[in-house]
């Protein structure tokens, strides 16, 4: 019996003994550790065949470690410059991975140390890839034509040739992201004043016309109201606002709880035209 006891305090012992040890080990090992920007990963080719076909979970696996990297640099004021190697490997894993692209978008361009002109496009021409694979995905367009727009044209020369070729692609994004309800409500007042500006006056009506109907803030509707008299006249603003408000009635008649860009496609198409007609 003492015989027992006196093994059993011994293998205590032992154990506490390893605890501490092993404490102290890790203690030494996180205090040896120093800040390194080093990315791990192989190429992206590489990592296709060593996922064995799990490549969706792999992906999943490497935003982990990719948050945590991006994390890490800010904390210690990094450069983030293996940001895009980690993007383009979840990419070529899963091309649909949706959050990667605008996560670039963001991690490119906002660094903790500022983001050089070819960062930004980088991440735009991440942005590009990402809207043309979901075009129905109202905020990469937002994204896309934002980073466009207040990112990369400032930090361009004024006699830059490429300068308002940018400015209008970066429109045509912005425009599109208002069409699919993503983006800020004043929105719609950018775009028609971004097609002023580029001299496409038909351009401006017909986007302010098209997201009259959509826009539920009144302070923005009055301003397109306003846009809508100062390119035609009164009488046409005037009317174009009394068929919006008639469908508006007519949609919360028939199908309240349906959105009136789907609606107009299900309304009475006689009726329809007549209000547009009377509108022009």
């Amino acid at each position: 019996m003492k015989a027992r006891i006196v093994a059993i305090v011994l293998m205590l012992g032992i154990v506490a003994g390893v605890w501490s040890l092993r404490g102290r080990a890790m203690d030494h090992y996180l205090s040896m550790q120093a800040y390194e920007d080093i990315y791990y990963l192989p190429p992206p080719k590489w990592l296709q065949v060593m996922s064995l076909g799990h490549r969706r979970a792999l992906a999943d696996l490497i935003w982990l470690r990719a948050l945590i990297y991006f994390g890490d640099e800010f904390v210690n004021r990094g450069a983030v410059k293996h940001v895009f190697n980690y993007g383009e490997s979840m990419l070529a894993l899963d091309p649909d991975f949706r959050r990667v692209y605008r996560w670039i978008g963001v991690a490119g361009v906002y660094t903790p140390t500022g983001s050089p002109p070819e960062f930004i496009e980088r991440a735009i021409d991440v942005l590009r890839r990402g809207v043309e694979r979901f075009p129905r995905d109202g905020d990469l367009a937002w994204d896309a034509g934002a980073t466009i727009i207040y990112d990369l044209v400032p930090h361009l020369p004024r006699d830059d040739p490429d300068r308002e070729r940018l400015k209008a692609e970066g429109n045509e994004h912005m425009m599109a992201a208002a069409r699919l309800g993503a983006g800020p409500a004043w929105l719609v007042i950018t775009n028609a004043t971004s097609l002023r500006r580029l001299g496409e006056r038909d351009r401006e009506l017909h986007h302010l016309e098209e997201m009259y109907s959509v826009i539920r803030d009144p302070k923005v509707k009055a301003q397109i109201e306003i846009r809508l008299t100062q390119l035609r006249d009164r009488a046409y603003s005037e009317a174009f606002r009394s068929a919006n408000e008639e469908f508006e009635l007519r949609r919360q008649e028939d199908f309240p709880y349906m959105p009136s860009t789907l609606y107009f496609f299900v309304a009475d198409p006689i009726e329809t035209t007549v209000g547009l007609q009377d509108a022009s």
